[in-house]
């Protein structure tokens, strides 16, 4: 009788397709299974809870090789949270400037709609060559003067 979980098994429990948890394997995130007589993966509660670390440490944002890191580091002994804290710090650092260019971008796109639809609120006929004269679309070639 086997000793822990079948791939399947696993697979449904953590909600990773069967495919992700061999993945997982071949980077090193989890130990190579047992193997049965017939060559099917046992799993034990180990690669359960390593499974759902990666799973959390992912939602952290953490990447792939961050995570490989702090498993290897804690393999090794050592404790990995201030390894962690550098990498959250990080993470914080490129979030706030995605969020600054995001902010960037609104207000860039905000001043364009509001030129594109003055711009066309002020004709009393459908858009022609006049309205958007350019190569393609003149109201996106033109550069507009920020407010």
């Amino acid at each position: 009788m086997k000793e822990g979980l079948l791939i399947g098994e696993l697979s449904r429990r953590v909600n990773l397709p069967a495919q992700t948890i061999r993945y997982y394997e071949r980077l090193g995130l989890l130990t190579p299974p047992k193997r049965t007589a017939s060559r099917y993966r046992i799993y034990s509660a180990d690669e359960e809870e390593r499974l759902v670390f990666i799973q959390k440490a992912k939602r952290f944002g953490l990447s792939l090789d961050e995570i490989k890191r702090l498993i290897d580091l804690r393999a090794d002994g050592v404790p990995p949270c201030a390894d962690l804290q550098a990498m959250v710090k990080q993470h914080l650092a490129e979030l706030d400037q995605h969020i600054q260019d995001m902010l960037t971008l609104h207000q860039e796109l905000a001043q364009r709609y509001e030129y594109i639809e003055a711009v066309l609120s002020d004709s009393t006929e459908a858009p022609n060559e006049t309205l958007c004269n350019g190569k393609i679309c003149g109201l996106i070639e033109q550069d507009i003067e920020p407010e």
